[in-house]
């Protein structure tokens, strides 16, 4: 059963078989408002993917990180290389 069955189901009165105007309404209307809001949650992970991949490119484009990249991965082969 899916989820506008059930709610169909609870929205109704229990002595009558079909639910009203009125709740068939807010049903949809509540499922409308959901819709959206998926929506604007994906807008705003979007942005903030963005956001850090902005950054990431910043960094990782800047001269001092290919430096401390570079003593970084020195000193891992120096240490390595040391233990053998």
């Amino acid at each position: 059963m899916n989820t506008s069955t059930t709610q169909i189901a609870v929205a109704s009165p229990a002595c009558s078989g079909k639910p009203s105007k009125k709740a068939l309404a807010k049903i949809k209307a509540r499922q409308l408002a959901e819709r959206g809001m998926a929506t604007s949650e994906y807008a705003v992970g979007i942005m903030a993917a963005v956001a850090l991949a902005l950054v990431l490119m910043k960094v990782f484009n800047a001269d001092s990180f290919l430096t401390i990249a570079m003593k970084l991965v020195a000193t891992i082969f120096t240490k390595v290389l040391g233990w053998l």
